[in-house]
């Protein structure tokens, strides 16, 4: 490992601690518990690893802020302006954490970049769908497209979605962009696909089981980026 790779995982992980405060993106456990899981990544996987998951955080921020203010006003945001917190930083990353230690065990010949990239393109297209989707008013439930109220669980609709694939897209596009080898746009469009049936299978267990007390917002988070993953798996197979 050279002396530039070290000086630019420091400048990133710092970068990371600098939005996380300046942005308050994660309050201070969370915070900690973003660095800890950056550096893992950065251990177990690489510094373009590191990177596609700032990519992330950058992103899903910017689409959490966005009108804040409204948000708070019918008190359908994260934290108290925004803010997540350790919980949904380890359930967000726990899947992409699982891949990162199989890479880093050589287990399989399996493209784990591609797989990881998946598993955040997957909790992208959520957030972007849950923050965003918000504004649109006309909102059905995934489960029996009848009308709902605008931030319920299993609640879908034409932005919503719209802003999932948008979501999905970025981590895709910064897929091929780190890979390096080529811009490959099958690879680009199988995540964007993936992330957005990971987002539609968090809709559905949303509606299912979390309203109804069966499991937490972290746990379909979970759980429907590991569906997701596994579908990645199987498709190289």
């Amino acid at each position: 490992m050279d002396i530039y790779y070290i000086t630019a995982s420091i400048a990133i992980l710092a970068i990371l601690f600098i939005l996380s405060i300046k942005l308050r993106i994660f309050d201070m456990k969370g915070t900690i518990a973003a660095l800890i899981v950056g550096v893992l990544i950065l251990i177990l996987g690489s510094l373009y690893w590191l990177i596609l998951m700032l990519i992330f955080a950058i992103t899903a921020q910017m689409v959490t802020k966005f009108r804040i203010r409204e948000k708070t006003r019918r008190m359908l945001q994260e934290g108290e302006n925004g803010e997540r917190h350790a919980s949904n930083v380890v359930y967000a990353a726990v899947i992409g954490i699982g891949i990162a230690v199989m890479h880093a065990a050589h287990i399989g010949g399996f493209p784990y970049f591609l797989i990881f990239s998946v598993s955040f393109a997957s909790v992208n297209a959520d957030t972007f769908a849950s923050e965003i989707g918000v504004f649109d008013r006309n909102v059905y439930m995934i489960t029996g497209f009848k009308r709902t109220t605008p931030g319920v669980n299993g609640g879908i609709s034409l932005l919503g979605e719209g802003t999932a694939l948008l979501g999905s897209f970025i981590i895709g596009l910064s897929y091929v962009i780190l890979d390096f080898h080529n811009f490959n746009i099958v690879l680009l469009m199988l995540i964007t696909v993936l992330g957005f049936i990971g987002c539609q299978v968090d809709s559905l267990l949303g509606a299912m089981f979390e309203n109804r007390g069966k499991m937490s917002k972290g746990q379909v988070n979970a759980l429907s980026t590991l569906l997701a993953v596994a579908l990645a798996f199987a498709i190289y197979i």
